[in-house]
């Protein structure tokens, strides 16, 4: 049964009236039809669920890549653009190389890692938090986990870079442009280095990737290349932008920086407690492949439905105290990693990257503050973050 849709506004760009709009929005509705558009916009947290889960009625191939696009190099192994059977054979073979136990023992990296780039901080007082720290600590770790070698690893860091700023406000530069270049030439070392580790193995992502198999078969080179770009991508974006969003929280909150330093058996349920309180993807597209009720509409076949996972992660019927950042919360079903089969690839990598190199932080300093002037935050109708966190620290040996 189809209902009238409830009246539609459009998202704003200021961070706290993007909040309220999430919520009168889910209050009048937490299913809408946009009347211009005609796309339709999931704002609860039931109802986002409902749509995450069914893979079958919710197609993840919405993307619609023109073939002249650099981004096509990437197209053939990236499960965000697929569905099953591939995406599940795919799927598989990420699981089976990128294991609990593979990422756990990236634990003493990441902390050698953080403890040179917080060394390099410590006579500053003033920072550039994601420049300085967050981007080289998470690029750095991802970088020696795939395989790029070291004197690739300067491109790599630049893609990753043009990445991040394509959402970023005020830039004037031909940033798709670059993107494309980089993208280009991203594609060319990946496929150098897949060629090279079939005769020279090495313990790493890309080598545990050409020697594996499902179902009998191989991946491609291509397939390698576009998985491997995906966990570039995604698991250096999601590790950058929490990390970030966790010092903007505590900045907020600066009796939970507190609680950290004396607590740090409280980091795990803060990491997460970020991620439901600034979702760092703030939605998530799905295209109909029929007719399907959600909430109390019928949506037709062939429409793309935007889910909104920030606002889903703010829903009052899920979270008791949803505008409260509590480190405490428990259980937090959050959806900012998503839901079923198309749950973030590298969100563990994530996970364990954020705590260790956020506890690093805590550790090192008494108080810290940002100039909101200064820094880049990104817009929150694309991703929740920022570009830059210039940040005033005062250091726990300063006295």
């Amino acid at each position: 049964m189809t209902t009238r849709t409830a009246e539609w506004t459009n998202p704003p760009a200021e961070q706290d009236e993007l909040l309220t709009w999430f919520r009168d929005m889910c209050e009048r509705d937490p299913v809408q039809r946009a009347p211009q558009s005609g796309e339709w916009h999931v704002f609860g947290y039931a109802e986002a669920v409902e749509v995450l889960s069914n893979h079958v009625d919710f197609s993840n191939s919405v993307t619609d890549v023109p073939e002249s696009s650099a981004l096509k190099l990437f197209g053939t192994g990236n499960l965000s653009w697929m569905d099953p059977p591939r995406h599940r054979q795919l799927r598989a073979l990420v699981n089976q190389v990128f294991t609990p136990r593979f990422v756990n023992e990236l634990a003493p990296t990441i902390n050698a890692v953080a403890t040179k780039f917080l060394a390099e901080l410590r006579a500053k007082n003033s920072v550039p938090f994601v420049d300085a720290y967050v981007f080289p600590v998470m690029s750095t770790v991802i970088a020696e986990m795939v395989g790029i070698p070291s004197g690739e690893r300067k491109l790599f860091g630049h893609w990753l870079r043009v990445l991040l700023s394509i959402t970023a406000p005020s830039e004037e530069e031909n940033k798709v442009a670059i993107f494309a270049t980089l993208t280009r030439e991203m594609n060319r070392v990946l496929h150098e280095q897949i060629e090279d580790r079939r005769p020279n193995p090495r313990n790493d992502l890309l080598t545990k990737l050409v020697e594996s198999e499902i179902d009998g078969v191989a991946p491609t080179d291509d397939e390698i290349a576009g998985l491997t770009a995906l966990l570039l991508a995604t698991g250096e974006g999601g590790g950058t932008q929490t990390l970030a969003n966790a010092i903007i929280c505590l900045d907020q909150h600066p009796a939970a920086a507190d609680r950290l330093r004396a607590d740090s058996s409280l980091l795990d349920n803060a990491i997460e407690e970020t991620m439901r309180y600034r979702s760092q993807a703030t939605r998530i597209a799905r295209l109909t492949t029929k007719p399907v009720t959600v909430g109390r509409h019928e949506i037709p076949a062939g429409q793309k439905v935007s889910v909104w996972l920030t606002a889903a992660n703010r829903d009052p019927r899920q979270f008791s105290d949803p505008d409260t950042f509590d480190i405490e919360r428990s259980p937090n079903p959050h959806l900012a990693l998503g839901n079923g089969i198309h749950y973030c690839l590298g969100a563990s990598l994530a996970r364990l990257e954020v705590k260790i190199a956020l506890e690093h932080f805590l550790r090192a300093t008494k108080e810290f503050s940002i100039d909101y002037a200064k820094s880049q935050i990104l817009d929150p109708r694309l991703i929740c973050g920022a570009k830059e966190i210039a940040l005033k620290v005062v250091w726990a040996d300063q006295g």
